[in-house]
């Protein structure tokens, strides 16, 4: 599997900002437990306030008259998209209702009950005219949503208050008044009901979720550092473990220069491996960047390698391209620079990996010469291919250094 671009890794991570998160289902699953269930409970109180205002939008053009006060009652309409509008930005970017809002909307919902209702003529109906009952619904839901106790219901009797004034001519019909109130404020009522334990049943699934998640991610690390472990003690026992025991019993002669340079690359796989414990757990860039300190001191390369910070989570593919890039540096320095000393150091900022590779060889003019096949290909090309930058820093007599960054531009 190819690992991600930057423009896949950029995508994924800005999606949502300034929206709820519902174009990427991805990104709704990237974030906390308590945000994840707040931006979804509020995309559906989005939807439940448009299933009213659209139908109350094209009742402006109906043939018949429906209000006395057409005028009146499209500002009033103007001014519940503007602010529904305004409400679900404020929301996009904060996650989630601050209690200002909740208390703007119930003084928007009284004031659009009051001035809708009486502009409303006898007989022509609630359903789509008087679409103030349907914003009175959403504000119940809203209040449900946002409360953290019953008590908090309290918010709702207000607007019932407001509901029984705006409505006094019309109560009494067929009940006494107060039970035709209690009636037509039943489905205001339970709408906060519903939606309050709709909200504290999907918070606790998804804490539970988060819970096994974490424990499956824990499981997965130690089995990671358990494997990373025994790669590192089948390595020892291959390198060191061979080489001294070949020494001690008369196998190989210690003056001889090939078996100083052996030691001289189990000793380097040593050190890379100390190094790569004091900078903090065993990642797949960390674990990759100590076989290359290795293999390049088998070829005489005294590598000084430091690690700092390393994300565990880069994708494999990145991690092994950026270990081979770095390889290819290595064996330029041991075929191009005359020195026989290097340093590669690896760490993660801000997001950013940066593997650097210096040496402090002859360098040379990299505007008088081209760029040979390994640079262009194994270490240039490479980092391109995973989204990431190579860059050859160098004058002549000034050394080598080589920056590989992924990705190529900070999120």
């Amino acid at each position: 599997m190819q690992p991600p671009s930057v423009r896949d890794t950029v995508q994924q991570a800005t999606v949502g900002r300034g929206s709820l998160g519902w174009r990427d289902p991805l990104f709704l699953a990237s974030r906390p437990s308590g945000e994840r269930v707040r931006r979804f409970v509020a995309m559906l109180l989005m939807l439940q306030r448009l299933s009213y205002l659209l139908p109350a939008c094209a009742s402006l053009f109906a043939g018949e008259a429906l209000f006395s006060a057409r005028g009146r009652n499209a500002v009033l309409l103007a001014l519940a998209l503007a602010w529904n509008v305004t409400l679900f930005r404020w929301v996009a970017r904060r996650g989630w209702f601050t209690p200002q809002a909740v208390v703007i909307d119930v003084l928007a919902t009284c004031a659009f009950m009051i001035g809708v209702t009486d502009a409303c003529l006898p007989g022509s109906g609630t359903c789509v005219t008087n679409w103030s009952s349907h914003a009175l619904l959403a504000t119940g839901a809203l209040i449900g949503a946002v409360s953290e106790r019953p008590l908090q219901f309290a918010a709702l009797l207000p607007p019932i208050g407001v509901y029984a004034i705006a409505h006094a001519d019309d109560l009494g019909q067929r009940f006494p008044p107060m039970l035709e109130l209690a009636v037509r404020v039943n489905g205001y009522v339970w709408f906060a009901v519903i939606v309050f334990f709709i909200r504290r049943y999907l918070a606790a699934q998804a804490a539970r979720l988060d819970v096994l998640a974490d424990q499956r991610r824990a499981a997965e690390a130690e089995q990671a550092a358990e494997q990373a472990r025994l790669a590192h003690y089948r390595q020892l026992h291959d390198t060191v473990l061979a080489t001294l025991t070949a020494i001690a019993r008369g196998g190989l002669d210690h003056h001889t220069e090939e078996v100083r340079r052996r030691c001289a690359a189990d000793a380097a796989y040593v050190r890379a491996l100390i190094g790569q414990d004091a900078a903090g757990p065993a990642t797949g860039l960390g674990n990759a960047l100590t076989r290359v300190v290795a293999r390049a001191a088998g070829l005489g390369l005294c590598v000084r390698y430091a690690a700092e910070a390393l994300p565990e989570d880069l994708p494999a593919g990145v991690a092994a391209a950026m270990a081979e890039a770095g390889a290819e540096a290595l064996n330029n320095v041991v075929r191009h620079s005359g020195e026989r000393e290097a340093w590669l150091t690896a760490v993660e900022v801000d997001g950013v990996v940066t593997v650097r590779v210096v040496d402090r060889g002859q360098g040379f003019d990299p505007g008088g010469v081209e760029p040979g096949y390994g640079l262009r290909s194994s270490v240039i090309g490479r980092m391109r291919e995973i989204g990431g930058s190579a860059e050859i820093i160098t004058a002549p007599g000034e050394g080598v250094c080589v920056e590989l960054t992924w990705p190529d531009r900070p999120l």
